[in-house]
């Protein structure tokens, strides 16, 4: 709490991570609050066993923050063992302490507004270490927007619940948001409507990402700025002919595709959680790769430094913004 003490001073935002496991000091163990409701994320073999007893402790030294709920998330070590059943502690109403909250939260980040679900699974809706991207790209819209006389183009790749689609609309963007998920889509179209933002003026389309890409190509369709923030891996559909995503092996072919979306004077802004990519350079190096066939390198644009609740976490994300 100390160590957070200025971010919560001065914070424009109700969601942010109070705790980050070993880089707070205790391994496997994350505390997220979102508004009135906490999660705690333990990992198997990591936290300590006994975390999940120790919720109305939790929830005391939080409360003076508003917290009025802890809900408890196991991690195990292999998810795949469960079969795609969820354990029922990750999606029941009741907490492992204080007040059952509503099925959903809306909680302010900077200007907009996000849908929060604290039971829904292993997932909230919201990805907290992009926080100052997300800021980043509603500045750079507006930026652009100035320059140009006209609303930028935005292209928000594996888009989940739109939260990048929202920071860039609400700057005046022009949005096509995609991803493989209709359910998650639906959820990013309520939170541009929680916003006073008409989904209808906006693209949302349910597709593979390279599908996409592929189908913009066809069809002409161009971008001032494009998103990408893929999951670490992904399995594929051969019935719909989706390929088996990973970020290691397929990131560089991703960056290719993408940049022959970008209008003139474009920008892409790239992420990774992929323990491989984000050693030092190594980003950087994909990047590269993917634009070889343009024939030029490209110029790196500064981003916001990492959220001071996520500043000792550098080798656990990594995020380049360029332009080609």
């Amino acid at each position: 709490m100390e160590r957070r003490r200025a971010l919560v001073s001065r914070s424009r935002t109700q969601a942010w991570r109070v705790f980050s496991g070993d880089a707070d000091g205790l391994d496997g163990v994350f505390i997220d609050i979102y508004g009135p409701g906490c999660v705690v994320n333990a990992y198997e073999g990591r936290a300590p066993r006994d975390l999940a007893a120790q919720a109305p402790q939790i929830l005391h030294a939080l409360s003076p923050l508003g917290v009025r709920a802890i809900y408890f998330k196991p991690f195990a070590k292999d998810r795949s063992k469960m079969g795609g059943e969820l354990p029922p502690i990750v999606t029941e109403a009741t907490p492992a302490a204080g007040e059952q909250l509503h099925e959903f939260l809306l909680i302010r980040e900077y200007d907009w507004t996000l849908e929060i679900r604290l039971y829904d699974g292993f997932s909230t809706g919201l990805f907290l270490d992009q926080r100052e991207n997300r800021r980043f790209v509603s500045e750079w819209v507006r930026e652009r927007t100035r320059a140009s006389g006209k609303p930028p183009s935005v292209l928000n790749t594996f888009a989940y619940t739109c939260a990048f689609s929202v920071a860039a609309a609400n700057a005046g963007a022009v949005t096509a948001s995609v991803d493989v998920s209709g359910r998650y889509l639906d959820w990013g179209k309520r939170n541009f409507e929680h916003n006073a933002l008409d989904p209808a003026l906006h693209r949302f389309a349910r597709m593979d990402t390279f599908e996409f890409l592929g189908y913009a190509k066809r069809k002409g369709l161009t971008f001032d700025l494009i998103i990408l923030d893929p999951p670490s891996f992904a399995s594929g559909n051969k019935k719909k002919g989706i390929r088996p995503w990973s970020s290691v092996a397929d990131y560089a072919r991703l960056v290719g595709e993408a940049a022959a979306l970008l209008n003139p004077k474009g920008v892409i802004f790239a992420s990774t959680n992929t323990q491989e990519l984000c050693r030092p350079g190594r980003l950087e190096r994909e990047i590269v790769k993917g634009l070889g066939g343009l024939g030029r390198p490209p110029r790196w644009l500064r981003l916001p430094d990492m959220p001071l609740d996520f500043a000792r976490d550098s080798e656990r994300f990594d995020a380049r913004a360029f332009a080609v």
